[in-house]
């Protein structure tokens, strides 16, 4: 590698830029939608995999901790992947948040007012920033467990009021149950009340 005037890194290397990695110009046909997420996904990392970029996503590539050369490069890398696809769909962020707040379980039984919620949620999480996720500081325990609180009120929230028994008995719990653990404890109520 050069000096930082001259950075130059390996072909290789998820730092270097290709003349055709221009900002704007999209890697995939059209960007998501709000539907077919899966088949966009994959699209998504094919695109970024050819481009030597996937590793910005998934974590490997992380910003060198030393100030120099590297690190301008890695800046410039993500600077250019931000520009492009940073800019959320506030629309697409307002339906998801829309339809999260009017979700209940209604005729549905336990598990599959579970998963509309957890498909809701995980839609979310892929047009949102969610800092809590990329957060190193001391604050990311207390933000990602006040997220998994937030989720825990949103399902029970949304129960029928045959569950108003069990619920109250979850939000009573100290610690408050993970959000994996009251929908079992619900999923195993239902099967009892079913018997």
């Amino acid at each position: 590698m050069g000096s930082t005037d001259t950075l130059s890194p390996d072909p290789s290397s998820p730092l270097f830029v290709h003349s055709s990695d221009i900002p704007r110009i999209s890697l995939v046909p059209a960007p998501f939608s709000g539907t077919g997420f899966g088949g966009w996904r994959r699209k998504m990392i094919v695109a970024l995999s050819a481009k030597n970029k996937i590793a910005f996503v998934d974590g490997i590539c992380l910003r060198p901790a030393t100030i120099g050369a590297e690190q301008k490069l890695w800046d410039r890398c993500n600077n250019m992947l931000q520009t492009r696809y940073g800019t959320a769909n506030r629309t697409k962020i307002f339906e998801l948040k829309r339809e999260l707040a009017y979700t209940s379980q209604e005729a549905l039984d336990i598990a599959s007012y579970f998963n509309k919620l957890k498909r809701l949620w995980d839609e979310l999480g892929v047009v949102c920033t969610n800092h809590g996720q990329r957060c190193t500081c001391a604050a990311k325990p207390g933000t990602l467990q006040e997220d998994e609180e937030n989720k825990l009120f949103q399902f029970l929230m949304g129960l029928n009021e045959t569950y108003m028994g069990v619920r109250s008995n979850l939000l009573m719990m100290q610690p408050p149950p993970r959000l994996d653990s009251a929908y079992n404890i619900l999923l195993n109520d239902e099967k009892q009340r079913q018997v």
